[in-house]
């Protein structure tokens, strides 16, 4: 094994160790004196998630039905063999 290889694999375990060491307070139970609240309905939970992204989405295309507004173009007319007349200045 060359220097750089074991140099790497020193340098990965050292940062696996420090990741795990960190991460182990996560495992940690939440304190007897927090209340854990009252529970929601799988129903409510939808609502309370799905409704920000439905409004977000009906933002989204009430804006973009908006701003396109601007962008519409008449069909030209249709050719005629009338002449119109021209106005002198």
């Amino acid at each position: 094994m060359s220097a750089m290889t074991a140099l790497r694999a020193a340098a990965s375990s050292a940062l696996v160790a420090v990741i795990v060491f960190l991460g182990a307070p996560a495992f940690a139970d939440s304190p007897d004196t927090w209340n854990s609240g009252p529970s929601r309905t799988p129903l409510e939970n939808i609502v309370f998630f799905g409704g920000s992204v439905a409004g977000l989405f009906i933002g989204i295309t009430i804006f973009a039905l908006l701003t396109a507004r601007n962008n519409f173009e008449p069909e030209p007319p249709e050719p005629t063999t009338e002449v119109e007349p021209h106005s002198h200045h």
